[in-house]
């Protein structure tokens, strides 16, 4: 049996590599991994934040039918997942980074107590009853502190500091676990980091970029270019020091023994605006700078070299092709397509559409809603909560500059009427009745979180 391993970062955006056609980063060893197996350019996340996108990838269900409901959730105790799913048929399991699947408001130690300004961050430990079955523990749930991390380790009460940048640091400890395993099961793996998620930090050496000779895309207003330009600059720093500690990792397998059978995945659980659309650190709406991710997958010996492929991969897939790669039958509760075919080579027909969500948004403000949203090859459809509806027409229009929802009534119908197909098929508890039934509440508010004092605004 092989291994696992895979590799998640949080907020990279699917476009922001080299074979990806980003003329801004370099990213060989991600190129690598494509290059030598299979990169889905097309690939997205269902649920374009981080906790039910998370929670979609260990569940192989929908964020609004899994264990995850929304940004504030918990994986459910009971819960199937990847890590409970690969033990039962003889791997054994570890864990290195990012939950935040485990968040529960109390469960903050002594250590951290006792000195709040050396604990950054939400720094509330994992119950075990919370990480979805994974044994080997070293974890944390959603700090953003990237020169300021800590996990913590299997049963300690305590955390543990992450030694300098969080991705180096991490992936050191990824590499010393590897070197030291001596299980006869095989081994799943994650290793999950934060950056390129903000906040917008990488170490110096990474600091290549200048802002005034980034490629900027077609979407990015002009008003906000100089903003950008400098937050693009971090961002891609960050990557980039990201793709190093990929091939450091890379390089530990290779030369590890029992280890020349492992299946590599890199992928993210939902990319960021980066300045299209004029939003920075945001990626919650149904937009391809926030939905795209990477999802590339290596295995030296049973994916043969191809390169990109085109398929409407997305994340609730994940669950099922690592089975499929694996050998492990795929469970009945999987809602995700098995795309170990394509990896393998072998014939396959990939999906026709991917069903987009936003579920229980956190509400840090009101620009923050929930949606529903169908994507093909050619066509884009959201509809919002508050009953407006989008169309983008993805070949002719790939920076989503035209909302065509009122200029094509028929092809908007055709899209609607196939969401609602997705979401009874998915067991949308709640949608349907919006979309057949709400009434259309799309009505100005008073957003009093800049009203000064007695004097309410709109």
């Amino acid at each position: 049996m092989q291994n696992i391993i895979y590799i998640l970062s949080d907020e990279h955006r699917g476009q922001a590599m080299s074979h990806a056609g980003d003329a801004n980063v370099k990213t060989p060893n991600m190129d690598r991994l494509a290059h030598e197996g299979v990169s889905f350019t097309s690939a997205v996340a269902n649920c374009p934040i981080c906790t039910p996108s998370r929670g979609t990838i260990f569940s192989g269900r929908h964020a609004h039918a899994g264990p995850i409901q929304g940004f504030f959730d918990v994986y459910k105790t009971a819960a199937p997942s990847t890590a409970t799913h690969l033990r039962a048929n003889g791997y054994h399991t570890a864990y290195m980074g990012k939950w935040h699947l485990g968040q529960v408001r109390d469960q903050i130690p002594p250590l951290v107590r006792e000195h709040p300004k050396e604990y950054l961050g939400n720094c509330q430990r994992t119950p075990e009853r919370h990480r979805a079955g994974f044994q080997d523990w070293f974890g944390f749930e959603n700090l953003n502190q990237h020169f300021d991390s800590y996990y913590y380790k299997g049963s300690d009460v305590n955390p543990t500091k992450v030694e300098g940048y969080e991705t180096d640091g991490l992936t050191d400890l990824t590499i010393k676990y590897i070197e030291e395993y001596q299980r006869q099961e095989p081994l799943f793996l994650t290793l999950s980091v934060t950056p390129p998620h903000f906040p917008l930090v990488a170490p110096e050496e990474w600091k290549r970029f200048d802002p005034a000779t980034l490629e900027l895309r077609p979407n990015v207003r002009a008003e906000d270019e100089p903003r950008m330009r400098e937050c693009l600059a971090n961002y891609y720093a960050m990557i980039e020091n990201l793709d190093h500690n990929i091939g450091r990792l890379l390089k530990t397998i290779r030369e590890k023994p029992g280890f020349e059978d492992t299946l590599v995945v890199y992928f993210s659980d939902h990319g960021d605006l980066m300045g299209s659309h004029g939003l920075q650190s945001r990626k919650e709406f149904p937009r391809e700078e926030g939905v795209r991710i990477p999802a590339i997958f290596h295995h030296p010996t049973r994916i043969p070299a191809q390169g990109s492929r085109d398929e409407l991969f997305s994340l609730v897939d994940l669950f099922a092709t690592t089975c499929g790669a694996a050998g492990v039958p795929v469970p009945a509760y999987s809602q995700g397509k098995d795309f170990s075919p394509a990896l393998r080579g072998e014939a396959f027909e990939g999906p026709e559409d991917v069903l987009l969500e936003m579920v229980a948004n956190p509400r840090w403000d009101l620009s923050f809603i929930d949606w529903r949203a169908i994507r093909t090859h050619e066509w884009k459809y959201a509809y919002y909560e508050s009953g407006r509806e989008e169309l983008f027409n993805l070949v002719k229009d790939p920076y989503e500059l035209e909302d065509m929802a009122v200029s094509k009534p028929e092809q908007r119908e055709r899209m609607r009427v196939l969401l609602l197909r997705r979401l009874r098929e998915t067991r949308e508890p709640f949608y349907d009745v919006i979309m057949e039934h709400g009434a259309n509440m799309n009505a100005p508010d008073i957003d009093v979180s800049n009203c000064e004092k007695g004097h309410p605004g709109l």
